[in-house]
């Protein structure tokens, strides 16, 4: 069996990012699959993995000298006159030459330390995928590896979301396959790119299952989110919404729990105190994963909510449909594809109170029902068990 690299924005590092890689590697493991891991941040806080799992600090680790050397190396690349070339407006510059520097030290870190046959693989479809690409374009000796990346949100729809990742159809030349987590990214990825379509499939996550708690207490609705307190989840708007529907219908109580925290926090919880007397406001802060999903299969939430400006498909939403939560979410990226009519409501991007208490109407109106039809949706589209080895079969055959 091939070893398999994954290269990680920051995992195991970091308490609240990329956690659900965790189930991921679990199941690979369990497979007999033999791991290295590779992020580029690093924190304090580490996360317990299997121990056929090795964390290699390599990239992490490198020295002042090394990047310094690296970054004045890059304008030795064609590829980064061409990265130059196609960014335009100085924004985009300094974007595409971080991209391009990340890349570098991923290509550097690959010709130095991965020999053929190994499976390179990159959960972001950005300057990882990007260096593996270079690596592979200048060293012949890597023609047997298999290289492929996951695709996400941002790293999927960069450019309708006018982020900058460079070089994109020389990745997508240089790769085995892209795997967008969504049919949305997928359909995407192949209409800007129609020449590559073949190696463009989906592939989605998957967690493992939330054992559901079919409440149907009535005497107060639960409404539930869980994302970082950052700009682009609007937890400070989810707040807004369910406030004014709680003034709204006075004669019932309400409560609103968060788990995560971020730059947003603050303000949300200055906010918290106007909120109406029948709404109890429960901002958490960052919270394991293990205990978000006790809370939700003993606590039996009637309502999650996701009010983001951009999503891939969020694993929060699959948490929550697989305890039996319906969802609202706002009709962005993949959204669509784990909110549907068996699962919850979608609202426009643009998200109107309205819109947000007709979603929520027709939860409250058809709970029971709901419940039950969203944990049916999850087993057969989001169980982790089934997606993950489907995925490591794939790649391990190409």
């Amino acid at each position: 069996m091939k070893d398999i690299y994954i290269f990680t924005n920051s995992y195991p590092y970091i308490k609240s990012v990329e956690v659900f890689i965790e189930e991921e590697i679990n199941i690979a493991t369990k497979m007999g699959c033999h791991i290295f891991i590779i992020p580029t941040n690093k924190d304090k806080f580490i996360r317990s993995t299997p121990e056929n799992v090795k964390v290699l600090p390599s990239l992490t680790d490198c020295g002042i000298l090394h990047k310094v050397l690296t970054f004045i190396s890059m304008p030795f690349y064609g590829n980064f006159w061409r990265m130059l070339a196609g960014a335009g407006l100085s924004k985009r510059i300094a974007q595409g030459i971080k991209y391009f520097f990340g890349a570098c030290l991923t290509k550097n870190y690959i010709q130095k330390n991965i020999k053929s046959p190994s499976i390179l693989y990159s959960y972001w479809f950005s300057y990882s995928a990007l260096g593996m690409a270079m690596a592979r374009n200048a060293n012949e000796s890597l023609s047997n590896c298999t290289m492929v990346s996951r695709g996400h949100g941002y790293d999927v729809f960069a450019e309708q979301r006018n982020i900058y990742i460079p070089n994109r159809e020389f990745t997508l030349s240089n790769l085995d396959m892209i795997f967008p987590v969504s049919d949305t990214g997928t359909t995407y990825l192949s209409n800007l790119y129609p020449q590559y379509s073949d190696k463009i499939k989906t592939k989605r996550l998957g967690i493992k299952a939330i054992k559901p708690c079919l409440n149907e207490n009535t005497e107060e609705i639960s409404f539930v989110s869980c994302s970082s307190m950052i700009e682009l989840k609007r937890v400070g708007l989810i707040f807004s919404m369910i406030c004014k529907y709680a003034q709204n219908h006075g004669n019932q109580k309400f409560s609103w729990t968060h788990y995560g925290d971020g730059p947003a926090f603050v303000e949300v919880n200055r906010m918290s105190p106007m909120a109406p007397q029948n709404l109890d406001v429960r901002l958490n802060g960052f919270t394991p994963i293990s205990e978000i999903r006790k809370a939700y299969s003993e606590t039996g939430f009637d309502i999650f909510v996701n009010l983001s400006t951009t999503e891939g498909i969020p694993v929060s939403i699959m948490e929550a449909i697989s305890a039996g939560i319906p969802a609202i979410a706002t009709n962005v990226g993949g959204n669509c594809e784990v909110v549907c009519a068996q699962t919850g409501a979608l609202v426009p991007a643009d998200v109107e109170y309205k819109n947000f208490e007709a979603a929520v109407d027709h939860i409250i109106a058809n709970l029971p029902k709901l419940r039950k039809s969203a944990v049916k949706y999850f087993i057969e589209h989001y169980e982790a068990e089934k997606n993950y080895t489907d995925f490591y079969t794939q790649i391990q055959l190409k």
